[in-house]
């Protein structure tokens, strides 16, 4: 068989699948095979020490969402901003630009591909005029770049891909999510309270200084929002609600960020008394007394498996920017990916089959933490509005006289008190407090407050407030305030949590 026929057939069986010439393989920036309908019911691929799903919950961080979330436009436009500001972009940009390589040579095989069938080959059908010599190093140059060229082509960045997808899928897309839904959280805190279970009035109050840091005191959103009755939850660590696929890595981030008395946010898959699993969007703040000594920690709980039930509501969730936080501007809705044939192969490769011991890197992507602690304060306008701030603003008062005992280090930095001069408002009536900073507290919403706290009832008022932030706007600004009674285990309310939300 002559050469160029040999060639004919190798080339045809490498190139052709099914009518099409490209079988190459594609990077997770192309197209995902997988369907929206698929992913609204996603079953675990992880082991039970990563964070998962199961049957009937939508699962952000599994391989297929995660790789609608890169071919999407807009999430992947966000993913970007997230990581540039981290300064941990160039791992999306090098794999933008190891697609656009990918791509070329895809062009390549498929041209030479048409070239030989068109023009080269024993039956082309414009089989041009060439010697028998010429013709033979003609194909015979095609079958080398074919089979040796493009292949060692294809590998040059292979190894350099899969480590950068791995510090991707690992490190970079969980904070992502977490900090795109507490985008999400935060507009809705100020704006539609009811489109998340739980937000402003789920919490509990837990005490380091006992052993295992339980619970002692919660609110009846806590109650409601876990299904647990409050026997069940008094006195017990918040551990409790956990199950087979929570990640473990996220506790333990949850409980050094305590051990440390410090802030901390993670999106948890949790369970209801009834087995049914939820995302939970747990807060855990210190709280300090007049002495600036921590006495507690209270945590704010939000069920974000109520708006979150497919791909699609992931995407809008993931979609979200700061300016649109900003701007209480609603999020233009992403369009889906289009269904496409093509798939890396190896992609998520190391992403399912990683232990829960493996690490990729001694340091975190982007989290070289000195310089993000900086970061987090140099843009004032779009990162006050983060749940950082904006939803660690809390004051704990005595039930019985509305004195303020206990207080978030959120509260001093957006009232621009002096941290020396906490005892001036520990222990004043938290209206006496407010007033000083408000440009009007009315009886009625005062008596309003008072009435539905009698009755062990949460409340939400609006009031403007004079801010740090307000000697820069030169005007006060607007804020939800959420008032939820919490209780002990006999449902007395002790205590009563007050959450200021930016509107």
């Amino acid at each position: 068989m002559p050469v160029h026929q040999a060639f004919d057939f190798q080339l045809s069986s490498k190139t052709s699948n099914g009518g099409s010439t490209d079988q190459k393989v594609s990077s997770p920036w192309r197209e995902s095979t997988v369907r929206t309908s698929q992913i609204t019911a996603v079953t675990p691929h992880r082991t039970p020490s990563h964070s998962s799903s199961v049957r009937g919950v939508a699962d952000f961080f599994s391989p297929e969402v995660f790789r609608i979330v890169l071919h999407n436009p807009t999430t992947a436009h966000q993913l970007l901003k997230f990581s540039q500001a981290r300064f941990c972009g160039e791992n999306l940009e090098f794999l933008e630009k190891v697609d656009r390589f990918s791509t070329l040579l895809d062009e390549l095989t498929k041209t030479m591909s048409e070239i030989h069938t068109s023009f080269t080959s024993p039956d082309a059908p414009r089989q041009l005029n060439l010697s028998h010599t010429t013709m033979n190093k003609l194909n015979a140059g095609i079958k080398k770049a074919s089979l040796t060229t493009m292949p060692a082509l294809e590998l040059i960045f292979a190894e350099a891909e899969e480590h950068v997808e791995e510090i991707l899928a690992t490190q970079i897309y969980p904070r992502f999510v977490k900090h795109q839904m507490t985008l999400s959280a935060v507009r809705a805190l100020s704006n539609d309270r009811g489109k998340y279970a739980g937000l402003g009035d789920c919490f509990c109050l837990t005490n380091p200084a006992m052993a295992d840091n339980p619970i002692l005191f919660a609110s009846d959103g806590f109650v409601k929002v876990t299904g647990y009755s409050r026997a069940d939850i008094i006195p017990r660590n918040c551990r409790f609600l956990q199950g087979e696929y929570t990640d473990r890595a996220a506790v333990q981030r949850l409980k050094t960020s305590i051990g440390a008395n410090r802030e901390s946010i993670e999106l948890l898959l949790n369970y209801r008394k009834t087995g049914e699993p939820f995302w939970n969007l747990l807060y855990v703040a210190p709280l300090l007394n007049a002495s600036g000594e921590v006495v507690f920690f209270l945590g704010g709980q939000i069920n974000c498996s109520t708006t979150i039930h497919n791909c699609s509501d992931i995407l809008r969730v993931l979609s979200v920017s700061d300016e649109q936080v900003s701007s209480n501007q609603e999020p233009v809705p992403p369009s889906m990916p289009k269904e496409s044939t093509s798939s890396r192969a190896g992609f998520f490769k190391s992403f399912r089959s990683r232990g829960p011991d493996k690490v990729v890197d001694n340091r975190e992507a982007g989290m070289e933490q000195e310089l993000l602690n900086r970061m987090e304060n140099m843009n004032f306008k779009n990162q006050v509005e983060m749940f950082y701030t904006a939803y660690s603003k809390y004051l704990v008062l005595s039930y019985d006289s509305l004195d303020i005992k206990f207080f978030s280090s959120g509260i001093v930095d957006m009232l621009y008190m002096d941290p020396k001069a906490i005892t001036s408002f520990v222990g004043n009536n938290v209206f006496k407090v407010l007033s000083q900073h408000a440009t009007n507290i009315s009886k009625d919403l005062k008596n309003s407050v008072k009435s539905s706290l009698k009755v062990g009832r949460a409340i939400s008022v609006d009031i403007s407030l004079l801010t740090r932030r307000s000697l820069a706007l030169k005007r006060s600004e607007r804020f939800a305030l959420h008032w939820t009674p919490l209780k002990d285990e006999h449902a007395r309310v002790r205590w009563v949590v007050v959450a200021l939300a930016g509107k």
